[in-house]
């Protein structure tokens, strides 16, 4: 028996166009040749070719990448994203069924750990998250004491944004956390561990 595969246009033929943001290891990042790859991409590139599509890749700023599809810059974005009544993606666009889930989560110096479990005392700590993203929502919301820092300003001009917030920034004391997804935040936890002073370890959860 032959399935059909629905047809559908796309902006480019013969091509599902992604626009992508390379910030969020493993989800989606550049590897040392600077290609982007990632749980994303894979994904992606699966579906693409499941479809008899070649994949395009355009790497854009997060905050806002889910109206892009919308606004006809590409056929999906996809870059960790989750789906919030606040993010509009304009009458040309549709979210589609998640994926995978995770949960909000701070990489932290291992000693400052307690100190941000107990979130609602925290007060005067520097934490740098992603502009936009769901993580910069949650840590406005759940740390107003503390002095919130975007990526795209304290680590504009790195090749590896998440490499030089954990390795220099918090195992300097420049930064005391990482507000990321868990499945981030254990990856950079595993592979700069021996980077920073007692380990990064993952404090201030959060279910949502």
């Amino acid at each position: 028996m032959t399935i059909a595969v629905p047809e559908f246009a796309t902006l480019t033929p013969g091509q599902l166009t992604v626009c992508t943001y390379g910030g969020f290891a493993p989800v989606c990042y550049k590897n040392p040749a600077g290609q982007l790859i990632g749980l994303d991409v894979s994904f992606l590139t699966r579906f693409a070719e499941s479809l008899g599509l070649a994949i395009g890749l355009i790497e854009k700023p997060f905050d806002g990448i889910w109206a892009l599809p919308g606004a006809n810059d590409c056929d999906v974005a996809g870059a960790g994203i989750m789906k919030r009544d606040d993010r509009p993606v304009g009458a040309g666009g549709s979210w589609s069924d998640p994926y995978f889930q995770v949960k909000r989560s701070l990489l932290v110096r291992a000693t400052d750990k307690k100190e941000f479990d107990d979130y609602k005392s925290l007060s005067g700590k520097k934490i740098v998250v992603t502009r936009g993203s769901t993580a910069d929502i949650d840590a406005k919301k759940r740390y107003p004491g503390c002095n919130i820092e975007f990526v795209d300003k304290v680590a504009m001009d790195q090749p590896d944004a998440q490499e030089y917030i954990v390795k220099t920034l918090i195992a300097k004391h420049q930064a005391d956390g990482f507000g990321e997804g868990d499945v981030s935040n254990q990856y950079l936890r595993n592979k700069y561990d021996k980077d920073v002073d007692g380990g990064p370890g993952a404090g201030g959860r959060s279910p949502d």
